[in-house]
């Protein structure tokens, strides 16, 4: 139940008579039943999911772990500031928005988004393949006195690998190239397409719930700087170096890739109604909401050849070893296939990596994209083990209960 008034003016004339605020219903755009499903995944990790609709924006799902208990904070300030104090000390820090407002190195997830930005540039096809590779596999690619490490692939021999077995094993080292051929320009402008280096908002102008900035570069006054050399700009292309991201963010690339190469704009009110007293919603709407449409990030022949590789990334003979977790036809749908990619972000020191996974269905040839999601687990590992059968879940659940 809300208190504002959708009609600023009746708002000002509540305020000159002194008149007590009508409440007023929203319907959210959250369904219920996904929601406690993806809360129920995660169990007691710290993360969070992001679901969306990618044809039209609504959020299915948003979730972040841990909760908390609101009412010992609500009602009388002088007894609720305790139980705050107590919420605010926590180390688990569970007033964090993590889908929203929470920061994360995001991994090769990020892959996606150096994919978009080069075969949108016109530096890479899907064919390229860059000569050195194989041996940069092994020896380790040395940029600027610093050599760049592919991550343990599990025995599997280098190649010289095309984009859609590049994203399959996920290789560093193939992305690193990529980065460094598109240059730090062409990376910010594409980069700042997709929606990072500045705030989101979720809803309509004014109104909105806030997402706070992804940054490929480090932050400068809210927005990303310069790269401070080409070390920094290889390891942006594969989601390490000065990279942080929001859940919201990556859902919503993964949706752009869904949508043909519309980013939509999120929203999560879907009207504003009369109150009720019952449980049954009042027929009188009052302000309908939407997200307005979205933007074009990509052209649609981008889409559909990131769409192919992220394809792959899950079902393909190489993807399968790194992203098969998310196959939803492991859950229950046989029908059709799902799209993604995994990340394993490395945080350095003692502490285990962020477990990351991207992805939407149905994804197949004709098939038309019902949800999009991201998955983090923070500290959960690779992204193969933890984030990816959660991502995979959830993309089942929402096929199944879009069907009834």
């Amino acid at each position: 139940v809300g208190q504002a008034d959708p009609n600023p003016l009746r708002d000002l004339v509540s305020d000159i008579l002194d008149r007590q605020p009508q409440p007023r219903d929203l319907t959210l755009t959250i369904d219920r039943r996904l929601q406690d499903f993806a809360q129920a995944q995660l169990g007691g990790n710290r993360g969070a999911i992001v679901a969306i609709d990618p044809a039209t924006g609504a959020l299915l799902a948003l979730v972040s772990s841990p909760t908390f208990d609101a009412n010992p904070i609500s009602g009388n300030p002088d007894a609720a500031q305790p139980a705050m104090d107590a919420l605010r000390a926590d180390p688990a820090q569970p007033l964090l928005t993590r889908a929203r407002q929470g920061q994360y190195t995001p991994g090769s997830i990020m892959k996606v988004v150096t994919a978009v930005a080069a075969l949108e540039s016109g530096v890479i096809t899907p064919d390229t393949t860059f000569p050195d590779q194989p041996r940069q596999e092994t020896e380790g690619m040395l940029v600027d006195g610093f050599t760049i490490r592919e991550h343990d692939m599990g025995g599997i021999r280098p190649g010289l690998w095309p984009l859609s077995e590049a994203l399959q094993v996920s290789s560093n080292i193939f992305f690193a190239n990529v980065g460094l051929e598109l240059g730090a320009e062409r990376f910010l402008e594409a980069a700042r397409r997709m929606g990072f280096c500045d705030a989101l908002g979720i809803g309509p102008p004014g109104r909105a719930l806030s997402v706070a900035p992804s940054y490929v570069t480090g932050a400068v006054e809210g927005d990303c700087g310069p790269f401070e050399g080409d070390v920094e700009l290889a390891s942006a292309a594969f989601g390490q170096g000065e990279t942080f991201v929001t859940p919201v963010q990556m859902a919503l690339v993964a949706a752009a890739v869904a949508g043909d190469g519309v980013m939509p704009r999120p929203f999560v009110v879907r009207d504003v109604r009369a109150h009720s007293e019952g449980s049954t919603p009042s027929e009188t709407i009052l302000e309908t909401l939407s997200s307005g449409g979205g933007t074009r990030v990509m052209s649609s022949e981008t889409a559909a050849q990131v769409r192919s590789a992220m394809l792959d990334a899950v079902n393909g003979e190489l993807g399968r070893l790194f992203a098969g977790e998310a196959d939803i036809t492991l859950y229950g749908v046989t029908e059709n296939r799902a799209a993604g990619k995994t990340g394993t972000a490395q945080l350095g020191g003692e502490q285990a990596p962020h477990s990351w996974f991207i992805g939407f269905a149905p994804a197949e040839e004709g098939g038309t994209p019902e949800i999009a999601v991201a998955v983090l687990v923070e500290s959960g590992g690779s992204g193969a083990t933890g984030a990816a059968p959660i991502g995979g879940r959830v993309m089942a659940e929402w096929i199944r209960l879009s069907g009834e």
